[in-house]
């Protein structure tokens, strides 16, 4: 595979990536339809604390009142999507720091993550060495 089409193929998996991280809330218009289990599911899956059901709370006021308890057993499913080593890893390998919200084997979640910090940051430079202040690829931009 050639550098360009590695590149190409790097991009997408960030992009890709990068929508999953993305932090979304909740709409008003969401708020009486809302499956409260669902949206902590989501929540938990892109790493939020507990304080994010105060987002929805904020939200929704007006409409209606989240389910805390059902909202906070989905985000403990979804913490055990995020808390894994190779989410951990890859997290880092885009350039994201792990939030502090895994409890059970943060410390070994967290070496998983400069490992893939380690490796992001490697990539910068070698970019920076081979290209400067130019890089060729900000011309699509």
């Amino acid at each position: 595979m050639n550098g360009g089409m590695r590149l190409l193929s790097l991009s997408l998996l960030i992009l890709t990536l990068c929508s999953c991280v993305s932090v979304s809330t909740l709409k008003k218009g969401d708020c009486q339809n809302a499956n409260w289990q669902e949206v902590g599911i989501l929540d938990g899956k892109q790493g939020s604390d507990s304080q994010k059901i105060l987002k929805h709370i904020k939200t929704c006021q007006g409409k209606s009142v989240p389910d805390k308890a059902l909202w906070e057993t989905g985000r403990q499913i979804g913490l055990k999507h995020y808390c894994t080593k190779s989410n951990a890893y890859h997290l880092g390998r885009m350039g994201y720091a792990l939030n502090p919200v895994c409890d059970d084997n943060f410390e070994e979640l967290h070496h998983a993550n400069m490992l893939g910090l380690e490796q992001y940051e490697m990539g910068q430079r070698l970019d920076y060495y081979r290209y400067g202040y130019f890089n060729p690829w900000w011309i699509w931009w």
